[in-house]
């Protein structure tokens, strides 16, 4: 998604092979999508305030390479229902938790630190007693209680360049008036919220709000001019299935939302494996929109699922009339826009980017996503959180009771990490395979791929895109391999083969310079064997 009047540039954004928007012919390569590997849990839910959670909300790395968390901390309290009942209402047990945002610090991003912060009182102990684990007592030696509700580098995933909007910033609920909860503002640099009592006065009013589903903000769409959040749909249109909604603004003051990402006829929708989105995190990369996408896998036969489609007069029926069924799991999967979020390409997302664990005490059995990647070095590195069980851990029954007799599922903040912009590549095996890119004008002196040709070789050659002309008598040839059209030293065979694995692996050709080129409009011919090429892009290398 760059500048319209520029579109069919090649830049410094990456065009990566998410889908066909930079391929105009190729041959027989498979699109495969490459799953990051993981790390484990990095920060576990082992604190009396974290019996329910420990998953992240914001991850990110400083200047001096030191990485800190936000992260949800919660935990579970029968007690919440007390104060919450009224005649005729019933609060869903799966809500009968409390929470805070915590903070931890880790020198590698591997092992993380959980500095006592002495803000707010938590829970001192934990009664394991019954299978709901219940606080007991209070202490402010702990890490949470953070006075931020959302916050997102806007400069680093957002699309924008102002300085002074670098930071998208909510604080807690209980730093704003309950008149205008979703308030939005602007900071220059990150907040240092444990060490700037101050940092409240130095955010910068935006004169609007978040969006009103869950007050966030993920962009600016410079196409359509529009701040946007993506987020869960709800609502008149949640119907038959969940979806993916974009909220947008052009003045952060009215607000509107249209359903963007939805099942299809092409999704599972078996009563017993209805699949449908979560939610969704997107960030602004490379020119378009990649989408983070949190896919759950229900089971509606389940008799202790949900409501039936008539019954909705249970004691945690759904308000939408329904089958809603509570059990599933899920894990992530990869889509892109184009037109800042209205349309999402669904190509490589028929299959998990991340898939959950394949039995119901997995400690993956939901694998979704909460934040952008941190970039490090090469790589993209994914916080995520991780549930050891089902989504929403109570039966429908009229006692709600647990999924398992013995425990309860619990979620912690783990790692997944990939090379970068690694999500999806388009494979050549053991026979030479050729790919065609649509015209670009070369807006960079160097072409770059991101490629892994170790096991193998990638060549590539330049060709004139102009009409091509047509011989008396002549059979039906490949136009883009015309000779009359391929352009004089950037053939195949004067380009210098790569058998090699980088992530900005430069094109040479022997004795000529895409220098000299650019600003011409080209086809860019990619010849693979045994090598995955994940996209290009050409970059100034002089003044």
């Amino acid at each position: 998604m760059t500048d319209a009047k520029c579109e069919t540039t090649l830049n410094a954004n990456w065009q990566l092979f998410l889908d066909d928007w930079a391929v105009a012919r190729s041959t027989g390569f498979d699109r495969v999508v490459h799953s990051p590997q993981p790390k484990g849990v990095v920060i576990p839910a082992d604190r009396p305030w974290e019996t329910r959670a420990a998953v992240p909300m914001y991850v990110w790395r400083d200047e001096a390479g030191t990485f800190h968390a936000l992260y949800n901390a919660l935990w579970w309290d029968d007690k919440v229902a007390e104060e919450n009942s009224s005649p005729g209402v019933r609060l869903d047990r799966a809500h009968w938790s409390r929470g805070s945002v915590g903070y931890a610090v880790s020198a590698d991003g591997l092992h993380w630190e959980k500095p006592d912060l002495g803000l707010v009182d938590g829970p001192a102990e934990t009664d394991r007693s019954g299978v709901v684990p219940q606080p007991r007592g209070t202490t402010r030696k702990n890490n949470i209680g953070l006075p931020i509700g959302f916050i997102r580098d806007l400069h680093l995933y957002g699309n924008v360049n102002d300085p002074k909007k670098r930071f998208a910033v909510r604080p807690g609920i209980w730093e704003i008036t309950q008149a205008d909860p979703a308030k939005a503002y602007f900071a220059e640099t990150m907040p240092d919220f444990l060490h700037d009592p101050d940092w409240r006065s130095k955010l910068i009013d935006s004169g609007g709000s978040f969006n009103p589903r869950r007050r966030t903000l993920h962009f600016w769409d410079g196409v359509n001019e529009e701040w946007v959040a993506m987020d869960q749909g709800v609502g008149p249109n949640w119907l038959p299935s969940r979806e993916i909604a974009r909220y947008a603004s052009k003045d952060l003051k009215r607000w509107y939302g249209l359903s963007a990402l939805y099942p299809d006829a092409a999704d599972p929708h078996r009563p017993e494996q209805y699949d449908e989105p979560m939610h969704m995190i997107p960030f602004h990369a490379d020119g378009v929109v990649l989408g983070l996408l949190a896919w759950y896998y229900s089971d509606r036969t389940d008799p202790l699922g949900g409501p039936t489609f008539t019954d909705t007069t249970k004691p945690c029926g759904h308000p939408d009339n329904w089958p809603w069924a509570r059990k599933g799991h899920g894990g992530t999967r990869i889509t892109l826009s184009r037109d800042g979020g209205k349309t999402w390409d669904r190509t490589a997302s028929r299959v998990d980017w991340i898939s959950p664990g394949p039995t119901d005490d997995s400690p993956d059995r939901i694998a979704w996503p909460d934040c952008p990647p941190v970039y490090v070095g090469d790589e993209d590195w994914f916080y995520m959180t991780a549930y050891n069980g089902n989504h929403l851990p109570f039966c429908a029954d009229e006692k709600q009771t647990p999924y398992h007799s013995n425990r309860m599922a619990v979620g912690q903040t783990v790692l997944y990490t990939q090379k970068h912009n690694r999500y999806v590549s388009l494979s050549a095996g053991l026979r030479v395979e050729t790919l065609i890119t649509r015209p670009f004008r070369l807006g960079g002196g160097e072409l770059q791929l991101n490629v892994n040709a170790s096991r193998g070789q990638v060549r590539v050659a330049l060709a004139e895109a102009i009409p091509t002309p047509i011989l008396a008598n002549a059979p039906a040839i490949a136009p883009h391999f015309y000779s009359r059209t391929l352009l004089e030293g950037f053939s195949l065979d004067d380009c210098e083969p790569i058998r090699a694995d980088g992530v900005a692996q430069p094109v040479r050709f022997h004795g000529s310079d895409i220098e000299t080129l650019k600003g011409k409009t080209v086809y860019v011919v990619i010849e693979a064997l045994n090598a995955d090429l994940f996209g290009l892009r050409a970059v100034h290398t002089k003044d």
